[in-house]
């Protein structure tokens, strides 16, 4: 072997060796970028839980004020609060028994859904699609829809056969529209099936929310939190009462999905 060719070896594997170096130094740096950019985010939803946390504070302290002139009304209108240099947005509202969707029976979820006017056929293979969804065998209801229903229908997945872990599962129910979705959020809740000891989990008798004298039942205030991110705003809620002069939250949502979040008049 002539001494061209053989610098011509030395030439391909000294190329060979930098392209390999080229893409071990692009791994790790894409590794690293990676890592950093999942720690950042980690600390803004640390921080952002925390802001939330004194904003839930605050408001609750501003809703039970006894200066009835200082207090906030819980009108769901907005109240612009900055703290530690970040800017927020706090709403109240007044908290009312809610079906926890887990736990609903079928006369329960009836009653909720002739509340918001869903039309009678509809409404009966709704009721049997949610208790598909939520129970824990393949069975279909008279109304309802299992595996094979949903294949039918072209969709890429089947009954869950398992509990709802977020109110945003019922979008994937078997009949629901996003219209009546967004009708049923202010009315549903998860918070008994986890054991967070709220009450805000029953239907009252007759209209749905309401007592004998057509007054909803209120169950505490529910603070709204709202703040800004680089990309969608952090959203949480808490619910606080008082008892006894003490205040306590029973409910504390920190990941709140937008299609949960109520729609205001004024947004």
């Amino acid at each position: 072997m002539s001494s061209a060719q053989q610098r011509g070896i030395v030439l391909v594997l000294v190329l060979w060796t930098l392209v390999l170096l080229m893409t071990i130094v692009s791994a790790v740096s894409s590794s690293i970028h990676t890592e950093s950019t999942l720690a950042h985010h980690q600390l803004d939803q640390t921080r952002s839980r925390a802001l939330a946390e004194a904003a839930f504070h605050y408001a609750a302290a501003r809703a039970f004020d006894p200066d009835s002139e200082m207090a906030w009304e819980a009108d769901g209108l907005p109240h612009d609060w900055r703290f530690d240099g970040v800017e927020m947005v706090i709403r109240l509202q007044q908290e009312r028994d809610r079906l926890d969707l887990n736990r609903a029976t079928a006369g329960q979820l009836d009653q909720l859904l002739q509340f918001i006017e869903v039309d009678d056929e509809l409404r009966d293979g709704l009721v049997d699609a949610i208790l598909d969804w939520r129970d824990g065998d393949s069975l279909h209801r008279l109304n309802g829809a299992e595996d094979e229903a949903y294949r039918m229908a072209g969709m890429p997945y089947g009954a869950k056969d398992a509990p709802f872990t977020t109110l945003d599962e019922i979008g994937l129910v078997m009949g629901m529209t996003p219209e009546i979705a967004a009708r049923l959020m202010p009315y549903l809740t998860l918070a008994a099936s986890r054991g967070s000891g709220s009450k805000s989990s029953r239907v009252l008798p007759g209209n749905f929310g309401m007592d004998a004298g057509n007054h909803a039942q209120l169950t505490g205030i529910r603070v709204l939190v709202e703040i800004p991110g680089e990309q969608s705003p952090f959203l949480a809620e808490a619910v606080v009462t008082r008892s006894r002069d003490r205040l306590r939250f029973v409910t504390v949502n920190y990941a709140v999905s937008p299609t949960a979040w109520p729609v205001f008049e004024e947004d």
